[in-house]
């Protein structure tokens, strides 16, 4: 069930109305039932993936937090690792793997001819494995208390808003507040419906306009000039802030409208000063999570410079990865983590105007950033070398029919304006909210009304409109 959905406008309410109005004491078990219902409704028989690996991390971090003997305590932890890791490697790179056997057969002079495979990726299964390994984990460092109950964790780990696309939330954020019943609240709820219809703007308004010049020119580029895949390459940076940033802010809203506060997913990230302010700014979640059980274990910043390095080179490697099972993500992770190696070689310069050095890193960080977006949208590592090629090369082509209209492009440009308005706004330490509980209330249910039709309008039945999943549900 997509977010940008009508099932999901008529599911969302009926869940939320249910949610409130049962008892106290059994409010989480319908957040579970429905949980799984949500997941159920793309591949029903995935569920019992998901229900796996709840019951092997909650076995596994049961059986930790009764063991004394460092040993069997490191045992069991490693079992429950390799289980969950090789349940995501079965059904994310096996096809990845098999086709690097067969190239390396090549390089050596072999026909070896790998089997073909065909294996559905189970929608979220990076987000939901990662969230239950941060748990068993985290319950073998001593810092989250073991959860006895399985059907209070398995909600923990399937919790519906941020199941399929994160935030990859902590045991010790999202645990108990799940269990917990929380009443209704006028203004929370509002606020939350707020943050929600920032998403959907982000979403169907943003990101699926600008999906359709950007998939013009990445899936047609040896048609396109050096300038088309340069704004394309901008454009898809647009949109997949919008569709990433978008996803995080309805999810984060939908379990702010239930009392449930997730982690901040996005922060402004394009006005990071540093690819590194990039990462701590752009999927947040998943950096926190690499760093404290990844980055952390293999040393840090606790260790020579050389080995330091080599560290943040593993992380982002694996980050890749993460991302996909294809070179190009691999090659996209490393990139982002050579740009960071190399950032610390160089000592921070002396500031004579603070404003314009800070404007120069931002447009710096940006234009690195981008390259690296083209790796990560572009068909293929070759297809990426060639976009590349073409930019630098040529300029002077005919530019490639891409069927996006003048009226898109306007809408688009006035909508990106818009969003980088809530950008300045939040980089301020302000929220929209704040803004507009200022207002008279005629004038704010004004300004709301307008929001939910240029939505509508210019999301829904806007000229090109078309609807398109959340690119990181294939993650």
């Amino acid at each position: 069930m997509l977010f940008n959905s009508y099932q999901f406008l008529f599911f969302f309410p009926i869940v939320t109305l249910v949610y409130f109005l049962f008892p106290r004491k059994i409010k989480w078990t319908w957040l579970l039932v429905v949980s799984y219902f949500f997941y159920m409704c793309w591949h029903a028989e995935y569920a019992l993936l998901m229900a796996a690996s709840t019951l092997v991390t909650w076995g596994c971090a049961l059986l930790v937090s009764r063991f004394d003997n460092p040993g069997k305590r490191k045992l069991i932890l490693t079992l429950g690792i390799v289980f969950n890791v090789g349940m995501l490697g079965y059904f994310k790179y096996t096809g990845f793997f098999l086709d690097l056997l067969q190239r390396g057969a090549q390089l050596f002079g072999l026909s070896w001819q790998a089997p073909k495979v065909s294996i559905l990726l189970p929608v979220g299964i990076s987000f939901f494995i990662f969230q239950a390994l941060g748990y068993m984990i985290d319950v073998y460092r001593g810092t989250t208390a073991v959860e006895h109950n399985l059907f209070k964790y398995a909600l923990f780990v399937s919790f519906f808003p941020q199941l399929v696309a994160g935030p990859i939330e902590r045991s010790k954020n999202l645990l108990k507040q799940v269990q917990e019943p929380h009443d209704f609240d006028a203004k929370r709820v509002r606020d939350g419906l707020l943050i929600m219809l920032l998403g959907f703007f982000e979403k169907v308004v943003i990101a699926d306009r600008a999906c359709i010049f950007a998939d013009a020119i990445f899936n047609n580029w040896p048609l396109a000039s050096g300038k088309q895949i340069a704004l394309a390459t901008i454009v898809f940076s647009i949109q997949d802030l919008g569709d990433f940033g978008g996803y995080s802010h309805i999810a984060i809203g939908a379990a702010h409208v239930l009392g449930i506060k997730l982690m901040t997913n996005f922060r402004q990230p394009y006005f990071a000063i540093s690819v590194k302010d990039f990462w701590a700014r752009w999927h947040v979640s998943l950096g926190t999570w690499l760093r404290d059980y990844i980055y952390f274990p293999l040393g840090g910043s606790r260790v020579s410079k050389w080995r330091k390095n080599f560290n943040v080179m593993a992380v982002y490697t694996i980050s890749g990865l993460w991302h996909g099972a294809a070179l190009k993500y691999v090659a996209w992770g490393m990139l982002n983590g050579a740009l960071q190696v190399v950032e610390g070689f160089f000592p921070p310069p002396k500031i004579r105007h603070p404003k314009l050095h800070h404007i120069w890193d931002v447009a710096r960080t940006d234009f690195l950033i981008a390259i690296t977006m083209l790796i990560f949208r572009a068909n293929s590592m070759k297809s990426a070398v060639g976009m590349l090629g073409r930019i630098v090369t040529d300029w002077g082509s005919t530019p490639y029919a891409t069927g996006f209209t003048v009226l898109q492009a306007v809408v688009l440009s006035i909508c990106i304006v818009v969003l980088f308005t809530f950008e300045v706004i939040h980089e301020k330490k302000m929220t929209v909210t704040e803004l507009t509980d200022r207002l008279a209330p005629p004038v704010r249910g004004a300004l709301y009304l307008l929001a939910v039709m240029v939505i509508v309008i210019f999301g829904v039945w806007g000229p090109g409109y078309s609807a398109q999943a959340f690119i990181y549900f294939q993650f």
